[in-house]
């Protein structure tokens, strides 16, 4: 492990073959929040009588590490299984996985020819669907320099939180800038909206969805300023969240942020990207051995055929792909909507889903 705190583990299922199948899941979660806005408490891992599992993390992502530790134990006790199997249980995805798979990948400590991410939400079983990528973060930070003065003589200062504003508003216009969409996943797009359709939304937030794959989201999520208020700031600095489809240009996203930065005429504020690839997010193609030969899992373990979609958050398949390039497809038990909210939940019947997919899949794989 790179930190004590913060073990990664694996549970190898030996098979007769030479092939290696990885399934990657991480243990961390996110805080719970406050308490009041649980109706039971948010690590109790509540059991109702409606199927229902509840607790932090039951969604995102500890429901399938579940799924896959009874898998591993079906698998292990099977007279034969025709390919070894790497069951992984991470750490610090929910912060960019730098003591988990994101630094096992980096260390090549991962190891295998198919990837299956455990991650993310896989429809129902009577509707499910496989994950063939996800989108990835155009990472943003602005930073505002001014001049300190007192509150009550604001003309001796120069404030850089009203300079970071005006910049705020013109690196939003960068969700109009039409995105590089590959070819081959304009039919999944179109799955995938039609999929994230099924929950009740308003006319606005429609509109959103039928964009968000074709151009940037873009979200300010933090923003820094000041720090009294009778002083005038002499810095601030603005962290956004820029989500892209992947296969797109990442680098031609951040070339017209700049440019957005620049023609705020603002030149005391400047511009961060800490993305070090060319491109944002992954996704693999639906033609593959890997992805046919997952959707017959699927179909075995449901009795339906499975759609193709892409998720909008990321996964620690993103790391895996930048540094090892091990095919990742994704399989979750999550519940849509459940990551990170307060009342998470899951239920049995997707966990049993997750369960017999993870299971069936290494018996159902010939590479």
């Amino acid at each position: 492990m790179r930190h004590e705190d913060k073990p990664n583990i694996v549970a190898r299922v030996k098979g007769t073959g030479d092939q290696k199948i990885m399934w990657v899941g991480h243990l961390d979660v996110v805080p719970a929040g406050k308490p009041e806005n649980w109706t039971h408490p948010p690590y109790s891992g509540k059991m109702t009588e409606d199927g229902l599992i509840w607790g932090r993390g039951s969604s995102d992502m500890k429901g399938a590490c579940a799924a896959a530790m009874v898998a591993a134990r079906v698998l292990s006790e099977l007279e034969a299984v025709p390919h070894n199997i790497d069951f992984w249980f991470t750490a610090d995805e929910e912060v960019g996985g730098g003591d988990g798979a994101l630094w096992l990948a980096q260390e090549r400590l991962f190891e295998g020819d198919v990837c299956l991410i455990g991650d993310g939400s896989s429809g129902t079983p009577d509707a499910p669907a496989i994950d063939l990528g996800c989108k990835g973060i155009a990472g943003t930070r602005l930073i505002a320099r001014g001049r300190t003065a007192h509150g009550s003589r604001p003309f001796l200062g120069d404030n850089a939180l009203e300079k970071l504003l005006k910049v705020i508003s013109s690196v939003k216009t960068i969700a109009a800038l039409p995105l590089d969409v590959p070819d081959e996943l304009e039919a999944v797009i179109a799955t995938t909206i039609k999929y994230m359709m099924r929950t009740e939304f308003t006319d606005d937030q429609k509109r959103a969805l039928t964009r968000l794959f074709h151009y940037p989201s873009v979200t300010l999520n933090v923003l820094n300023g000041g720090v009294k208020a009778n002083v005038v700031p002499d810095y601030a600095d603005a962290y956004f969240d820029i989500r892209l489809t992947p296969g797109g240009n990442l680098v031609k996203v951040q070339e017209r942020i700049s440019e957005l930065v620049e023609e705020a005429g603002e030149p005391d504020v400047t511009v961060e990207f800490p993305q070090p690839t060319q491109t944002a997010g992954y996704y693999e193609s639906p033609n593959t051995p890997f992805a046919r030969q997952l959707a017959a899992a699927v179909e075995t373990a449901t009795g339906h055929t499975p759609i193709f979609k892409l998720l909008t958050g990321g996964t620690d398949a993103v790391g895996i792909k930048r540094y090892i390039d091990i095919p990742c497809l994704g399989f979750g038990s999550s519940i849509e909507g459940q990551a990170h909210a307060p009342n998470e939940h899951n239920s049995l019947d997707l966990l049993t889903m997750s369960c017999k997919v993870y299971a069936a899949f290494p018996l159902i794989y010939t590479g």
